[in-house]
């Protein structure tokens, strides 16, 4: 079972590639406020469990499995977003 955080990382990090084709781990802090000490954690755990790769110049691509939970979590936010500002 993945943390939110990671969810959180991956979902960024879709988001990221969508907006500027390519992702480094200081394109996630920056876009999620947190430390780069912090990031730089949360991109190895990602790494090491199969969801992301990150290429020798520190570019971040989504693996298969990666790509498949962060549009999960995506597509569940886009989704909460409609039905809220269907309601509100």
């Amino acid at each position: 079972m993945m943390h939110e955080s990671g969810e959180m990382y991956l979902e960024t990090i879709l988001l990221l590639k969508k907006q500027n084709g390519n992702v480094r781990s200081i394109d996630i802090a920056r876009e999620l406020g947190f430390s780069k000490p912090s990031v730089s954690r949360g991109v190895g755990i990602l790494k090491n469990d199969g969801y992301i790769i990150v290429d020798s110049k520190g570019y971040i691509e989504l693996t298969d499995k990666g790509l498949k939970v962060a549009t999960t979590i995506y597509d569940r936010h886009d989704t909460l977003s409609s039905f809220f500002e269907s309601i509100g």
